[in-house]
């Protein structure tokens, strides 16, 4: 009875370690390697507790071969995710490099003054973002007649505003100032 309580232990320790990451996850978010290698994994626990007169060693060694390939998959997940995330940094800092010596050898305005694809607030808190003006190379008076077209006399009206690639603009306006 003691050597069955031993290996029943031992083999749930084992496989407790060895399949951790599987454990905590739902058996429909598994690939089918996963659920396959842990259900191995569990008969020949079994076999190893069913037969507590044959040795461990001849059924630990496939066991622990199991988790290895478990294990020795993830690292692999992790190596390659590391290299392909390496490989991009890599080429994003080539396409920056490029794009600073085309801005330095051709002075056009329009490649330098242009907005960040995502937008540019230029207008924070109700107040005007003189930075990010001159970024896009425009002036706070061009930024008043652009709310005047939209029927905003007052810069403290608007909250926020952001202006996209496009020149759209996107803004909050103040409830307590609003236009009615």
């Amino acid at each position: 009875m003691g050597t069955s309580s031993t290996r029943i232990i031992v083999l749930a320790l084992l496989m407790f370690f060895g399949f951790r990451k599987s454990l905590s996850t739902k058996m429909s978010d598994q690939s089918c390697s996963e659920v396959l290698m842990i259900f191995s994994a569990v008969e020949f626990a079994v076999a190893a507790i069913l037969q507590p007169y044959k040795p461990l060693l001849p059924i630990l060694v496939p066991l622990l071969i199991l988790i290895c390939f478990y294990r020795g998959r993830f690292l692999c997940y992790r190596i390659m995710a590391e290299w392909s995330n390496r490989n991009r940094l890599i080429e994003f800092l080539d396409k920056h490099e490029l794009k600073k010596k085309r801005q330095t050898s051709t002075k056009h305005e329009s490649a330098i003054n242009e907005p960040p694809r995502m937008g540019i607030a230029l207008i924070e808190d109700g107040k005007v973002r003189g930075d990010h003006l001159k970024q896009i190379g425009k002036t706070p008076l061009w930024l008043r007649q652009e709310l005047r077209k939209f029927g905003y006399r007052n810069l403290r009206q608007v909250n926020y505003l952001t202006m996209d690639l496009l020149g759209n603009f996107y803004m909050d306006v103040n409830k307590r100032l609003r236009k009615d």
